[in-house]
């Protein structure tokens, strides 16, 4: 029972009842009935020692409202936790920004922003550090631990929520026109402590700060010469240094082939994957390798041993298991695979215009140029489609680390000319590239019809707190604005990188928050009102994006490379999609699409190349309060883990929206890929699209579902697929009776519709 308190400054006084109740009365204030504060204080009392620090006391009381794992007791969490963040970085007297900008400055973790005193009076007018009592712990955790500047080393900390957003705002809005850019400071942030604009995690940390670097994807390829695979390499040790994931596309011959007439036969793509994983894991990011997805095709002559080197099972020389994998394919191959029949495998050295005719945005080409290729004798490798398929989907099953992409309809569903061949890490990003020559080039100027590296940058819009439509607008603008600013403001490693940023000014725009706006609204992801809505959102979505990217051109000229992409001849998303997405609804389009043609025809394209991605956000969505990015919840709380701290997490609003939660393990596959097929149409880059598939006792994953599912992706046009997720799976089957998958696929009765592919 504590009977004495050792506040801060050493003085031991006497626990006074009536003061711990009033703190803990103000601490679950209008949080609901959910919140017991007076059960909370007295446990505390009751069961620490007699003599405990008054950081002791807020911290226990602090862990009874995370150990109770409710929303309202994480908001009870969060008010406490503020205070206890209040007291021990300022001891309850907080500097002004100016104060704090000129400390930072002097320790060498700021820069000098362009702002005078009387613009500094103005904008301490702006924040408003009461915000973080509406905060949970976990966001406020999250930005202490993760985006706040602080000395890491020695333990100092600087920055509490407020000032994290304010330092963003600041740099964002520095060189901003003289009479608007105080306007813009107030706009971003109040944007961003509103968590409606959601930033990636480099923006956070570098905002403002002498380090300049706010990519966050980069995806390559690679030419089929010996310099070229080393400036590949190059470029995944390079961009991993500057804390990029990578994906990448190595295009190549294949195991056996011949090399210099045939004095040295080609030892296939292994040892290249191999040297690529040393590179990008030489350098640690936050404590740990970098990252990467390699991406290889259907009708590589080595599919098979590629598909397998991430498995764990697979014999040491044949395994390389740092980095993950991506099985590309497209509709020639489903078709194959539905059917049962065999198909060709070739080389990019004996057929090399039929494999860049699988990135072509000539629906028939592959076909035409696969059908000369058999008669003339140049393929000579066949395996079954539908086996192939097994084995790659067994492989994400029992790793969870084997994606897809669908390589047509990433470059037919897009306003890029150029030929996209992989995705990123995290298969949202769809982009071209083209190979070096050589590693030098990376470092001089572009050179028209040289090398190209994609690099994407990113924000979400978190729609679950976006209240009226006009806000949703200038949520966009903001975003796309923030998104601009960074690639401008960015220090890039290679020149070459530099340009080809800086021409495309390519933006991935996502959404955080769904499940939570779905569940406040009484929907459900399985639910044709759900798709509905989801169709209505998306594209509000979009349409607020291209508006804002005209808008951004009108302000400040449109990418100059605009003219490798169909803007200008006023592409529009709803000219490519998939439409058969179109039986999934039972709405129209409610914007008005012609208009806005028109006037994009008119400014002769838009700022952007491409503006919107889904991407994941589990890191920068607890930050934000909400969801993660698009997807149903798996569970109303969680503990998540990164390499530096644990986050009590919770659903918000969980109580109250208990019952209007869908958790993801109860939503059936086939009605969660309508819903993405739903985003992607209106979607101009990709989705990280996970899947998810509870296995509990007996049950199994068969081949006929294995395929159906794969099927029903290609047939509503998604591009990718992400993360593949079980829960507790102890008997996953992936290659019992193939009469049973005969059946399936062949009755038009069943519940796979795609074999009409």
């Amino acid at each position: 029972m504590i009977k004495y308190i050792v506040k801060r400054s050493g003085v031991i006084e006497p626990l006074y009842p009536d003061k711990i109740n009033r703190w803990g009365e103000w601490a679950a204030s209008k949080l609901g009935k959910e919140v017991n504060w007076s059960e909370a204080v007295l446990h505390v009392v009751s069961t620490m020692p007699e003599t405990v620090t008054s950081e002791q006391l807020q911290e226990s009381l602090i862990g009874f409202c995370l150990d109770k794992a409710i929303w309202e007791y994480n908001r009870m969490a969060g008010r406490l936790y503020s205070s206890l963040i209040n007291k021990k970085l300022y001891n309850d007297n907080k500097p002004t920004i100016k104060e704090l900008h000129n400390n930072l400055y002097d320790l060498g973790l700021m820069v000098r922003l362009d702002y005078n005193e009387e613009d500094y009076e103005k904008i301490e007018r702006f924040i408003n550090h009461k915000l973080d009592f509406n905060a949970t712990h976990y966001e406020l955790h999250q930005i202490r631990f993760k985006y706040a500047l602080r000395d890491k080393v020695n333990e100092i900390e600087y920055e509490s929520q407020q000032f994290v957003y304010m330092r963003m705002a600041m740099a964002l809005a520095e060189n901003e026109k003289q009479d608007e850019r105080l306007l813009h400071v107030k706009n971003w942030y109040d944007h961003l402590s509103h968590k409606r604009l959601n930033a990636p995690t480099p923006n956070f940390v570098n905002l403002g700060t002498p380090h300049k670097g706010f990519a966050s994807c980069c995806l390559y390829t690679t030419n089929d010469t010996a310099a070229s695979l080393a400036a590949g390499d190059h470029i995944a040790y390079m961009m991993t240094v500057m804390s990029a994931g990578i994906g990448t596309h190595i295009k190549t011959r294949s195991l056996g082939d011949t090399i210099r007439g045939g004095i040295i036969q080609h030892q296939g793509k292994l040892p290249y994957i191999r040297s690529m994983v040393g590179a990008i894991q030489a350098n640690l990011q936050n404590g740990r390798g970098g990252a990467s997805t390699f991406h290889y095709t259907a009708y590589d002559p080595e599919v098979e041993v590629i598909l397998k080197a991430k498995n764990p099972m697979t014999p040491t020389a044949k395994q390389i298991r740092g980095c993950d994998y991506s099985f590309g394919s497209n509709k020639f191959f489903a078709r194959k695979a539905a059917k049962d029949e065999n198909i060709g495998l070739f080389s990019y050295q004996t057929c090399p215009e039929l494999y860049e005719s699988q990135y072509s945005k000539d629906p028939n080409l592959f076909e035409e140029l696969y059908d000369k290729a058999i008669e003339e004798n140049k393929i000579n490798q066949f395996v079954s489609a539908r086996q192939l398929l097994l084995n790659v989907l067994n492989e994400s099953y029992e790793t969870g680390r084997h994606y897809l992409h669908f390589t047509d309809i990433m470059n037919t569903h897009t306003p890029f000319k150029d030929k996209i061949y992989s995705q990123n890490l995290c298969q949202e990003i769809a982009i071209p590239t083209k190979g070096f020559d050589t590693v030098k080039e990376l470092y001089e100027p572009y050179i028209e019809g040289k090398g190209e590296i994609g690099l994407c940058s990113l924000a979400g819009i978190v729609v679950s707190n976006i209240e009226n439509d006009e806000q949703y607008a200038d949520v966009a603008y903001y975003a796309l604005k923030m998104i601009d600013v960074c690639i401008h403001k960015s220090e890039y490693i290679f020149k070459n990188l530099e340009d080809t940023a800086k021409a495309r000014l390519s933006a991935g725009v996502g959404i955080m928050g769904l499940a939570h706006l779905m569940a406040k609204n009484k929907l459900k992801y399985s639910s044709q009102e759900g798709r509905d809505y989801i169709h209505e959102l998306f594209e509000t979505h979009m349409y607020h994006l291209i508006s804002a990217s005209l808008r951004l051109g009108e302000e400040l000229g449109n990418a100059p490379w605009m003219d490798k992409t169909l803007w200008p001849e006023g592409w529009l998303p709803i000219d490519t999609y998939e439409k058969k997405v179109d039986d999934l609804v039972t709405i129209e389009n409610q914007r008005d699409w012609e208009t806005l043609r028109k006037r994009i025809i008119d400014n002769k394209g838009i700022r952007n190349s491409v503006v919107s991605a889904m991407m994941p956000g589990e890191s920068s969505s607890i930050s934000a309060g909400t969801t993660n990015s698009v997807y149903p919840i798996r569970d109303y709380d969680l503990n998540k883990t990164n390499d530096t701290m644990a986050i009590h997490y919770v659903v918000p609003e969980s109580s109250k929206l208990k019952d209007r939660y869908e958790i993801v393990w109860d939503i059936d596959t086939k009605d969660l890929i309508k819903c993405y097929a739903i985003m992607q149409k209106w979607t101009d880059q990709a989705i990280s699209v996970d899947l998810y598939r509870k296995v509990q006792g007996s049950d199994k994953v068969g081949t006929s579902e294995m395929i159906s599912i794969y099927l029903n992706m290609i047939k509503y046009g998604l591009k990718s697929r992400y993360y593949l997720n079980s829960l507790t799976g102890k008997s996953i089957a992936s290659n019992s009776d193939i009469e049973d998958v005969v059946t399936d696929i062949d009755d038009k009765e069943s519940e796979c519709e795609s074999c009409s592919l």
